[in-house]
């Protein structure tokens, strides 16, 4: 088995700044860089291995040419993980099912979920909202109705939400967070605020799909609060917070096809490779024995057998 470090895809957004600089990345200069894609095999955004013999190579061109050191998993590389740091605030969104997004787009629909890593005090999330019919939920859209539609929940550094498709949600100004979702760039606009794009007009809409799409009445939350070992499990993916400090060995209750990591604090190392904040790698082959040196809290990521 082998760790491999990855180069991130750096995204420029309206809502961006220099929050990941200040994070350790080294990001373009003078651009609004929102997201960093620090693991990924999507063509809008692609990672690629920084050592060893794939040094170089995109991730998804490693994983459809070697699938035996991903457990052979069949499909499209299935999971895109990153860190997003707002300016502003991002657009009100909802993402598709699979039914919905095969039908339309011909491709899966994009579950995903979020850990926040920096939040200001009293800091909170947009996740959900409070109509109870399609009929109510069309009048308050029409109407403007979005202080009374869109519900938010409090938030601080080491919660953990997931966003199922259906979901209403929108990330708030200064809220860092890491993002584990489906390997999808399907998002439908629901409301951005009335802001324009860089040619002065209104930003695009997607009302009619986001109304199609969003689950009424809300779905219930599923928020975990400020945990340590493996804290969500689903057939989308699953997510360990790795303490290292207190616990070196890598303990998973789950068969992974492989393991992804990202360093959230600290620096250390993971099977004698060096890391820091920041820094996120896979593995490469049979999965064996993890352990780690140093104090390092680490999102481990998979899909299970």
């Amino acid at each position: 088995m082998e760790i491999i470090k990855l180069k991130p895809f750096f995204s420029e957004k309206l809502w961006g700044g220099d929050g990941l600089k200040k994070m350790g990345f080294d990001i373009p200069l003078n651009q609004k860089i929102g997201e960093a894609w620090i693991i990924s095999a999507h063509e809008n955004g692609m990672s690629f291995l920084t050592t060893g013999k794939f040094k170089d190579q995109s991730l998804k061109s490693v994983f459809e040419a070697h699938r035996h050191l991903f457990g052979d998993y069949q499909g499209e590389f299935p999971l895109l993980v990153k860190i997003i740091t707002p300016n502003d605030y991002l657009s009100v969104q909802v993402h598709p099912d699979d039914a919905y997004a095969l039908k339309k787009h011909h491709c899966l629909g994009k579950p995903e979920s979020w850990l926040v890593l920096d939040a200001p005090q009293d800091a909170h999330l947009i996740y959900g909202h409070h109509a109870q019919t399609r009929a109510e939920l069309e009048m308050m859209v029409a109407n403007n109705q979005w202080d009374q539609l869109l519900k938010k929940v409090a938030v601080q550094p080491g919660d953990f939400l997931y966003v199922e498709p259906g979901k209403i949600h929108a990330i708030t100004p200064d809220v860092v967070v890491c993002e584990v979702q489906r390997s999808s760039d399907i998002t439908y606009r629901f409301y951005d605020y009335d802001r324009l794009d860089a040619n002065g007009h209104p930003r695009r809409l997607d009302l009619e799909d986001s109304i199609n799409c969003t689950l009424i009445p809300d779905s219930p939350d599923q928020i975990v609060r400020q945990q340590t070992g493996q804290i969500f499990s689903s057939t989308y993916f699953s997510i360990n917070i790795w303490d290292t400090t207190t616990t070196p060995k890598l303990v998973l209750n789950e068969t992974p096809y492989w393991l992804q990591f990202t360093i959230l604090t600290g620096s250390g190392a993971i099977n004698g490779q060096a890391f820091k904040a920041g820094e996120s790698a896979i593995s490469l082959g049979e999965i064996q024995d993890i352990q780690a040196a140093g104090e390092m809290k680490i999102l481990v990521s998979w899909i299970k057998k």
